[in-house]
């Protein structure tokens, strides 16, 4: 797969504080995921805060709307990314294109933009979600503004960089 990169780059993201935890429910235990991932947390409240890793860049995980769910820096180019989940498989339902469609629509709703940002989102790498970006990648408006659709696989794999 050509263009493709690893998810080590990754400087800043974002998360629903719904995703993690709902009053005292703990719905993804993000701290110990990212201990068990060799990550030690350095600063912050809660789950949110600067995560550090020997050989890795550090990582700032925060709930702040407006930002872009994803921040990451690649040589002297910053990525603003706004990230869906979704079906690896087919289904009938088609979650996809809905999917696709939202994560556009919050990116161009980020507050912050500096000039030399690039923007995109990123969805799971399916034959679906390939198809779709295949097709939106050539759409007039994705192709003016620089909008990047990136294909993220199980082995943290980009394509579309």
């Amino acid at each position: 797969m050509p263009n493709t990169l690893t998810l080590l780059v990754i400087s800043v993201f974002a998360i629903d504080g719904a995703q993690v935890k709902v009053k005292e429910k703990i719905i993804f235990p993000l701290l110990d995921f990212m201990c068990d991932c060799g990550w030690e947390k350095s600063s912050g409240p809660d789950w949110k805060g600067k995560y550090t890793k020997q050989g890795c860049a550090d990582i700032e995980v925060h709930s702040t709307s407006g930002k872009g769910d994803i921040v990451a820096k690649l040589k002297d180019k910053t990525y603003r990314v706004e990230a869906k989940k979704g079906p690896l498989e087919r289904s009938k339902s088609s979650q996809e294109y809905p999917l696709m469609r939202e994560a556009i629509g919050q990116l161009m709703t980020v507050e912050e933009v500096p000039d030399n940002d690039i923007l995109g989102i990123a969805v799971p790498d399916s034959p679906k979600f390939r198809q779709l970006a295949e097709k939106w990648r050539e759409a007039p408006l994705i192709k003016k503004y620089g909008i990047k659709i990136f294909l993220v696989d199980r082995r943290n794999q980009i394509d579309g960089i």
